[in-house]
């Protein structure tokens, strides 16, 4: 075997011998390198990790160097990849390898970006190795540090995979990142240099520390550029060649130049810090810093200058009074609020300010600075909720704080806290923060894009709707119970019940909703093991629902116990949560969501609710009958009592050897409502003492509208089932079904010849007794 190389159409002949020898030596390469990073590998994990040994290291380290093999100068090379687990039964899981150029928050940057795809990384190393590489090609790991070789950073992750799509957009944001670490790293002294000359041209001398501190250390600097009022950008540094070409739209660049302008009066203060939409890619993945001071000429503001950073962990944890502008700010707070140095509140307002983020609070005039200074000292020593909320410089931003005693905090609360202020102020959270002090008060920090905002911002309607959501529970049920009525028996309900909901229950439902279910748990009794209660519930899929909940007494309900019975009633059943009270009382709380009949109006269903509810609670405890007949309660719009009347009628004919089943009988009557109605109407009319009027008249009424019923009856079987119903009720001659004994057996006494199609001999009178015992 021979192959050729040269260059144009020269071809020369290259000897097998020649490529067997260069196999070789690339083999005796590959070898040393992977025994050289195992080493590496093994040795760069961070204390209690678990090791990286054996033939998980052998694959760890074989995938790394398939991924340094060759990398660009200027460029990471990077692979990722989905594995089966070398271990029997092992799930699977991705690989990650980057291979670059050794730099400050290359790691972070990485983790950083995994962590925005809720990506956990299971396995993380990454030793940073002298390389020899001809070209691209990676040729030599020398040991030790080497002889004035480049120094690569080789990462390998492991972490949970994901689909072929996702890694490849995995893929495409890691070199992103880099890329932006790359730019930022490379122009760094550059952004530095410039940061110090926007600093002397700023006539503020506050202003002006402020840059200098900036320029010091405290601002990790990732971008820089200067844009004119035509829109023209020029000087572009760091991440603003690549990812963030225009950290602020078109919008706030006007805006910002009429803040230096002074178009609200007078001229806004410099530098002007705001926060921008766009996350940072390099270091933290938060909002970035911007700080923006003006360039003049002849007198005017002719550009912009902005800088794009983030705050360091060094300058955010700095004391107020070493921190420019901010210890202006304090002294001039001091002062307004006549404060004696040295005493208590004093040293609180100080805390309060060491603890508010500085990235927000240097930008905020001195009003905001005490309304939320103030706020926070007010709560040191009293822990409640309470919410400010504070415009940004150029109202494109809204701050939030929330504060609340801790015990209160979790995700559940964050995330409701989160909604209420958007709900209520139209804007979309870009970032939050928490910060949870030695003492008992914890808060909350969000930055929010107000862009959308119409209008002002109630804030204390946004106060008294957090203190509402967030104050105790025991006091919000207690409170709850008051507003439904239980005044004198409040207290006591509260102090029995309230305890006793689960914290499932708590995250769940509000204060409101436990009161209106203690108002049935405390009638729960040894005669009425269940009880049940019917309400609205939200739309989903453009479907109306409701809610049921089924308050059982002694342990938990079957479901095999509940779902026959509701469905019976002609509900779909299309969830379950139970909820175990706590304490003495063994109660279960089963809310079930429920699907209607169709064409069935939900609002007609809620309007008859305590019937339905009543008729639902009787057949759960064992006293009503648990059959189809029970539909015609909901969709026939007839009380459990008239229903029993149809079940007892059908009873009688199915011993007289009718032929329809029960789904076929319920089916009719529920088909044609009006003829059912009519049947209703005429056995009351004949039968009832307690009626008032011309019977015959009422009775002729009823048979017409039967009549009139049954004309839109299309089906053959149908209309021969409604007949033979208004029949047998006009043969009956005396029943009981108005008297107390009908609520234990219905007795009916017929005149047999009259009921159509009873078999022979017919019986001149007969009683027939039902009960569903």
């Amino acid at each position: 075997m021979t192959g050729t190389s040269g260059k144009g159409d020269k071809m020369k002949a290259i000897p097998q011998k020649d490529f067997a020898k260069a196999k070789a030596q690339q083999g005796a390469r590959d070898k040393a390198i992977l025994s050289a990073l195992k080493l590496r590998m093994a040795s760069s994990l961070l204390p209690g990790e678990a090791p990286l040994a054996g033939k998980r290291l052998d694959e760890a380290a074989a995938f790394v160097v398939e991924a340094a093999r060759s990398r660009a100068s200027g460029k990471p090379a990077i692979l990722v990849r989905s594995e089966t687990g070398t271990v029997a039964g092992e799930p699977r899981f991705m690989r990650i390898a980057i291979i670059n150029k050794d730099m400050p928050f290359l790691i972070d940057s990485i983790a950083a970006a995994l962590a925005a795809r809720n990506l956990p990384i299971d396995t993380l190393v990454h030793p940073v190795l002298p390389v020899r590489r001809q070209e691209a090609v990676l040729m030599e790991v020398p040991e030790g540090k080497g002889a004035g070789e480049k120094l690569e950073s080789w990462v390998y992750l492991e972490t949970p995979r994901i689909d072929a799509k996702e890694r490849h957009s995995l893929e495409t944001e890691l070199a992103a990142t880099i890329g932006d670490v790359r730019a930022a790293v490379a122009d760094w002294a550059d952004m530095r240099a410039r940061i110090a000359a926007d600093a002397d041209l700023v006539p503020d001398a506050e202003g002006a520390a402020l840059l200098r501190w900036f320029g010091g250390g405290m601002l990790t600097q990732l971008g820089a550029l200067h844009i004119d009022r035509k829109g023209k950008v020029a000087e572009k540094l760091g991440i603003c060649c690549k990812s963030t070409p225009d950290p602020l739209s078109a919008d706030a660049i006007a805006r910002a130049f009429q803040w230096f302008d002074g178009a609200r009066g007078k001229p806004g203060k410099v530098p002007l810090l705001i926060k921008a939409n766009r996350q940072s890619l390099v270091h933290r993945r938060v909002p970035l810093d911007l700080v923006i001071v003006p360039l003049m000429e002849k007198g005017r503001v002719a550009a912009l200058s902005i800088h794009a950073g983030l705050w360091t962990s060094a300058a955010l944890a700095t004391p107020p009074d070493a921190v420019p502008v901010l210890r202006q700010r304090l002294k001039t707070v001091m002062d307004r609020l006549g404060l004696n140095p040295g005493g208590h509140d004093y040293k609180a307002l100080v805390h309060a300010l060491t603890v508010l983020p500085h990235d927000l609070v240097c930008s905020f005039s001195d009003e905001d600075v005490i309304g939320v200074a103030t706020a926070m000292v007010a709560l040191a020593d009293r822990p409640r909720p309470r919410a400010a909320l504070i415009a940004a410089p150029l109202g494109r931003h809204i701050f939030g704080f929330v504060w609340l005693p801790r015990d209160l905090l979790s995700t559940t609360t964050r995330l409701k806290v989160q909604d209420l202020l958007e709900a209520r102020t139209g804007a979309v959270t870009l970032d939050w923060s928490l910060i949870v002090e030695g003492g008992n008060l914890a808060m909350l920090r969000f930055v929010m894009d107000a862009r959308g905002q119409e209008g002002p911002v109630d804030l204390a309607a946004i106060d008294q709707a957090l203190q509402d959501m967030l104050r105790g529970w025991a006091d919000g049920v207690e409170q709850a119970l008051v507003s439904a009525g239980e005044d004198g028996r409040a207290s006591a309900l509260a102090a029995r019940y309230a305890g006793s909901f689960p914290e499932s229950y708590r995250a769940q439902y509000s204060p409101e909703e436990a009161a209106s279910d203690i108002g049935r748990l405390r009638h729960l009794g040894e005669g009425t093991a269940r009880d049940v209660r019917l309400f609205d519930a939200d739309e989903e899929d453009g479907e109306r629902r409701l809610g049921l909940k089924i308050y059982q007494r002694g342990g938990v309900l079957a479901l095999s116990d509940a779902v026959p019975a509701l469905e019976n009633f002609g509900f779909r059943v299309l969830g379950e949560v139970p909820s175990e009270l706590g304490g003495g009382d063994e109660v279960t709380i089963h809310d079930f969501t429920l699907g209607l009949p169709a064409a069935l109006d939900p609002a007609l269903v809620l309007g008859r609710a305590e019937v339905i509810e009543a008729a639902i609670a009787s057949v759960l405890n064992d006293k009503g009958e648990n059959d189809l007949f029970n539909r015609l309660i909901v969709v026939g719009q007839l009380a459990a009592q008239e229903a029993e009347w149809l079940r007892a009628l059908y009873r009688y004919l199915r011993q007289a050897n009718i032929a329809f089943t029960i789904q076929t009988v319920v089916d009719a009557l529920a088909g044609a409502g009006a003829v059912t109605r009519g049947l209703i109407d005429l056995f009351t009319v004949r039968h009832d003492p307690a009626f008032k009027g011309d019977r015959t008249v009422a009775s002729d009424a009823a048979l017409a509208a039967i009549k009139a019923g049954l004309a839109d009856v299309s089906a053959i079987n149908d209309d021969r089932l409604l007949r033979l119903y208004r029949d047998t009720i006009l043969a009956i001659l005396r029943t009981n079904a108005f008297a107390p004994a009908g609520e234990q057996a219905l007795a009916f006494k017929f005149e047999s010849a009259l009921v159509p199609g009873l078999p022979k001999p017919v019986p001149w009178r007969e009683i027939f007794v039902y009960s569903r015992r």
